[in-house]
């Protein structure tokens, strides 16, 4: 089955909704947590905003809080999905399995490359990516604008739970 485009179910829907949810209540916690920090460290410097410690601490808050509103702009293709109430639909081969070892960071990445380019490449933990084999066919629906994972299953198995976000 081709890969095609058909309308968003209602609880396709309500997983775009959740991802929005998810992503702006960790936003707000960030943000609500680097103020909080500033606030402390404006009291302890005795309320003096003109102190080389608040000051820093202030330019820090301010990066971070820039990169926050930054990444809520990455939620416009979650919203289009909403406004679009579009989706692919359909069966994928899996092409390529690939490990990766990053020394740097010491971790591993197992990344799987499918055969459609909307779907693409996708991550998954070690166990789930064990369970994949060259040439796999999975059904897989997945967001238009946003490639968010709605649906990925290969023999009634659901390996969505195991997608790295």
């Amino acid at each position: 089955m081709a890969i095609t485009k058909i309308s968003l179910t209602k609880e396709d829907i309500q997983l775009v909704k959740n991802k929005i949810k998810a992503n702006s209540t960790i936003r707000i916690l960030i943000s609500g947590f680097s103020l909080l920090v500033l606030l402390i460290v404006y009291l302890a410097v005795s309320c003096d905003a003109s102190n080389s410690a608040f000051y820093h601490v202030r330019i820090v808050i301010i990066v971070i809080n820039a990169f926050l509103l930054l990444g809520s702009l990455r939620d416009a293709n979650l919203y289009n999905d909403l406004k679009e109430k579009r989706k692919y639909v359909g069966t994928v081969k899996v092409k390529k399995k690939e490990y990766f070892y990053d020394q740097e960071n010491n971790s591993e990445l197992h990344q799987i490359v499918f055969d459609e380019w909307r779907i693409g490449e996708k991550l998954f933990k070690k166990e789930f990516w064990n369970d994949i084999k060259e040439g796999d066919e999975f059904y897989v629906e997945q967001a238009a604008n946003s490639a968010l994972v709605l649906k990925l299953d290969k023999e009634n198995i659901d390996f969505r739970i195991g997608l790295v976000l």
